[in-house]
């Protein structure tokens, strides 16, 4: 074989063995990128992740804060009627509604089926809990604050901590909803809930306790960790009724007599 068929092939074979280890380093490099490039989403969602469980952390503040009368921390919700008290309570219907005062939704509902509700409550027939949310504040910002009504939902549900004060909490209740603005977004001054309040029987130096009440925002952890918990549980829209345990559907919700059927079969469970 002559030198020059030798040389060929030797050359032959150094660019094949080069070919070989750039296709190695190559290799190398894109398993690197491969990781590094992994590491970083694991990073970013981790973060992502992090941030709204320590928001919803964050927004429920010590159990010992300030609380209206009868509101506990376990769901920082108002409990109305004399079910709560009776002596077969644990047997009585349980029907918890999240909402929001702002919520045209929770307007309707208590259009639609408040009076029945009520009916019910006041023959000790359900156990009801209002659990307050001020989701509408972030949503609402620009419109209550051009209105100069600015945080109308968490003033609202100040509002009520103050009415539950004054054994006004059914009253108050029903009249935030009939006053609540034609155009989303109105929301409400501290005059008007403070008129609310003395249409709901709440005077003379009651409703001036109320007033100082309101304008102290003695009740704001609350608000706060009541939507925490809205948060943390995963409510995902207002009104949201919730009957032994159970979500029930608008239907129900929004319907008197499907209503009360609900909780008439829950007692019987």
């Amino acid at each position: 074989m002559s030198q020059e068929n030798l040389s060929a092939k030797a050359a032959k074979a150094a660019a094949a063995a080069a070919r070989q280890e750039a296709a190695a380093i190559e290799q190398k490099r894109q398993r690197k990128i491969r990781i590094i490039g992994g590491i970083v989403v694991v990073i970013v969602m981790g973060a992502l992740i992090a941030i709204p469980l320590l928001s919803n952390k964050d927004a429920i503040i010590p159990a010992d804060a300030v609380l209206p009368t009868g509101v506990t921390s376990d769901t920082y919700g108002v409990k109305v009627g004399p079910a709560w008290t009776a002596a077969d309570a644990d047997k009585i219907p349980m029907l918890q509604i999240w909402e929001d005062f702002q919520c045209p939704a929770c307007g309707a509902f208590e259009t639609a089926s408040g009076s029945a509700l009520k009916e019910l409550i006041d023959a000790g027939k359900v156990r009801v809990e209002y659990r307050p949310t001020i989701f509408l504040d972030q949503k609402l910002q620009a419109q209550n604050t051009a209105a100069g009504n600015p945080n109308s939902s968490q003033r609202a549900t100040l509002a009520f901590g103050c009415a539950v004060d004054a054994n006004a909490a059914d009253g108050f209740h029903a009249g935030v909803f009939k006053a609540q603005p034609a155009t989303e977004g109105g929301g409400y001054s501290n005059d008007d809930l403070s008129a609310i309040a003395e249409s709901s029987g709440v005077s003379g130096d009651a409703l001036k306790v109320f007033n100082d009440c309101l304008s102290s925002e003695k009740y704001a952890g609350w608000v706060t960790s009541s939507y925490g918990l809205f948060n943390s549980e995963g409510v995902s829209s207002t009104p949201t009724g919730i009957l032994n345990g159970q979500e029930i559907s608008g239907d129900v919700l929004f319907d008197p007599a499907k209503l009360t059927a609900a909780i008439e079969a829950a007692a019987k469970q």
